[in-house]
């Protein structure tokens, strides 16, 4: 994704890089940011795991790891034994979260899986999708109906193939017989039709949608859906606008082009954060041409929101030191804040309109457009982790 929000191919990657994910005919994102493929009878062929590191794929044999390791531990099935994971956290069985709703759909895929084209979880109750109609396949309490599944709506000469619950409730459904998106609301514990999506803007030019397949929302409400004709975008994305406080008006936001070819489903990957440390990203010392004005430097950079590292949307976290006799000019910036949180050594710090020495515990907030310059003091080195964040990539 650029600074505009438009999304862009990364990588593409084939039997030759994950010989055991293929041939695929689904994909799905499970717990620990784990990508499964499946084939025709949703039988599971292969695991791979999103590294967010070096924002790629690499092949998962099972091994979740140690959390006493500098990798820590995968997150395939949290230990919910541990008192912070226990009925106030997300993992409650009280409270809505991704995880629970995930685990209610696996146990659901292993018994009635074969029987629907697609499952979805909305108001604690799991449902089905399969020809032109919705089954409900659970009560409240995640139990199973007894008997034959209820129909909650039929959508009449639909052939309905992929779903997805947005931020706000309303679920989306591929409807290959329309091609379209067919959106249906859950009112007073019952679904109803809400219109549907049928064409989007491509290259300046109304397009209607051809054969969609997959779809899933993002974290932030975006839609994305799978084009699985040939010779057009490969997955569409749609954000979406309250219009007059009743209806979320879907926008076309472009999409990714996959050289023409179209795509069978989609999987996202879920916002990810990690443990750095100088142990795995040891601190290099720079010259003056690399420091860009700072003298007698050090520094690893754990986090940064320009490629080829883009674990960030604006901040920065770097960890830095100064060797006896260091220093950085007077400077100011613009559109930059930071913060540092000395670990080691003194200096003799100005920021905006006074100077201090600082040492071990003391913590230096910079506001942007406001001087700031030091030197170490002392025969040691100055040591300090600093963050900053540039606001002009922040999201208004």
């Amino acid at each position: 994704m650029d600074n505009e929000g438009l999304v862009s191919l990364v990588r593409m990657y084939s039997d030759k890089d994950l010989p055991q994910m293929f041939p695929a005919e689904s994909i799905d994102m499970k717990g620990g940011n784990i990508l499964c493929t499946y084939g025709k009878q949703r039988n599971l062929l292969g695991r791979s795991l999103y590294d967010p590191a070096t924002n790629g794929l690499k092949a998962y044999q099972g091994n979740p790891g140690e959390s006493s390791n500098l990798t820590g531990r995968i997150l395939e099935k949290p230990p919910l034994e541990e008192t912070f994971r226990g009925d106030d956290s997300l993992y409650s069985k009280t409270k809505v979260s991704s995880y629970r709703e995930s685990l209610m759909l696996e146990e659901f895929q292993k018994i009635a899986g074969m029987n629907y084209q697609d499952l979805f979880v909305l108001d604690g109750q799991v449902f089905g999708i399969t020809g032109d109609h919705i089954d409900r396949l659970s009560r409240k309490d995640g139990a199973s109906i007894a008997g034959a599944p209820e129909k909650a709506l039929t959508l009449p000469g639909a052939n309905l193939v992929a779903a997805a619950v947005s931020p706000w409730n309303e679920v989306f459904i591929s409807d290959l017989a329309k091609n379209s998106l067919q959106r249906v609301l859950w009112r007073n514990s019952a679904f109803e039709s809400n219109g549907s999506i049928s064409s989007f803007q491509s290259r300046y030019a109304e397009t209607n949608l051809v054969s969609p397949g997959g779809l899933k929302f993002s974290a932030d409400g975006d839609l994305f859906v799978v084009n699985r004709a040939k010779g057009s975008l490969g997955v569409l994305r749609f954000q979406f606008v309250l219009s007059n406080f009743v209806i979320w008006q879907a926008i076309a936001k472009g999409g990714i082009d996959l050289g023409g070819v179209g795509a069978l489903d989609v999987a996202l990957a879920r916002p990810v954060g990690f443990v750095i440390s100088e142990k795995t990203n040891p601190i290099e010392k720079l010259n003056t041409a690399a420091s860009g004005g700072h003298f007698g430097i050090s520094q690893t950079i754990f986090v940064y929101p320009v490629a080829p590292r883009t674990n960030s949307e604006a901040a920065v976290l770097a960890l830095v030191q100064y060797e006896p006799g260091g220093y950085t000019p007077v400077h100011q910036h613009p559109t930059m804040e930071q913060m540092e949180i000395v670990l080691e050594g003194k200096a003799l710090w100005e920021v905006g309109e006074f100077e201090r020495e600082v040492g071990p515990g003391d913590v230096i907030f910079c506001p942007r457009n406001v001087k700031h310059g030091y030197k170490v003091l002392g025969n040691t080195p100055f040591k300090f982790y600093q963050v900053e964040w540039d606001v002009s990539k922040m999201k208004k």
